[in-house]
């Protein structure tokens, strides 16, 4: 198999602020795993963009716009997750009942403490800038910008099984290293679903709010946790090693099965800084 490196053309976007503190469906991206029956691949450094929102968050449909417009600009090589947690995404009357929090999300947002920085703000590649790891949506796109031309470290494989009847599904992961990574890494598979129509808060519509928004990329759990497991030995990983790995999930009722993603990430098992990532659907 022929392995070729692509470049990408960076750019400025200049969006929007606001942001909301307690005191006080855009675009439709095309995903594309890296899979392919092709005799020729093209393996491209992929960007982890994470956004911590909630439906009570009147700012946070600029942060979504936000994200819609990095993925305009680079395709393929952003992977986005919407990560619902905090005090702006509990449930509250009648038009914001629904509830898309997760363990795994409050997890990542403990972790990262996002929801108490104040909602809308996110993670590229979970890599810290200048000692900060949380990164405002106006500066998205300029943080992204630093990794899109960087070539990868390793490519992510991974191959769905889903059984409609039992709502079963499986995947078959192979990562195969591109150049020697002496740290230790681990691997995570997330499972997204996109375009959950129900209200959202927005400060920029006369009612202040959208009955019918989409809410896309949301975060809806994990098949192996919030920091997943050790990938390999966990030990060093050397340029064309390849290592294999699955795991499986009984996707639940209220899931819509067509718009569910498995967005698998490897990082850095220190600092948690993500080196690669994959957004797979699996229908």
């Amino acid at each position: 198999m022929k392995i070729k490196l692509l470049t990408a053309i960076t750019a400025t976007i200049i969006l929007l602020n606001g942001c909301d503190k307690i005191e006080g469906p855009y675009g439709n991206a095309a995903g594309n795993n890296q899979n392919s029956g092709d005799t020729s691949e093209t393996i491209l450094r992929k960007i982890l963009v994470e956004d911590f929102t909630g439906h009570t968050c009147g700012n946070c449909p600029r942060a979504a716009e936000s994200l819609g417009q990095i993925e305009n600009l680079y395709g393929d090589q952003i992977v986005a997750i919407a990560i619902h947690a905090g005090f702006f995404a509990e449930p509250t009357g009648a038009f914001f009942s629904e509830d898309y929090r997760t363990s795994v999300g409050n997890d990542l947002d403990q972790a990262f403490g996002n929801s108490a920085a104040g909602l809308p703000n996110g993670l590229i590649n979970r890599k810290e800038y200048d000692g900060q790891s949380i990164i405002q949506h106006t500066d998205w796109a300029s943080k992204t910008s630093e990794w899109i031309n960087l070539p990868p470290d390793l490519v992510i494989r991974t191959v769905p099984q889903y059984n409609p009847a039992t709502r079963e599904l499986e995947i078959s992961v192979n990562t195969t290293i591109l150049q020697n990574i002496e740290e230790s890494l681990n691997i995570v598979y997330y499972l997204t679903e996109d375009s959950i129509q129900s209200a959202q808060k927005d400060y920029s519509l006369a009612a202040q709010y959208e009955p019918n928004y989409y809410h896309r990329h949301v975060l809806r759990g994990s098949m192996n946790g919030a920091w997943g497991n050790v990938l390999g030995e966990g030990i060093g990983y050397t340029a064309n090693q390849e290592l294999n790995s699955n795991a499986s999930f009984t996707i639940p009722s209220t899931w819509n099965a067509s718009k569910i993603a498995v967005v698998t990430i490897v990082y850095k098992t220190g600092n948690k800084e993500v080196i690669q990532a994959e957004e797979t659907k699996i229908q």
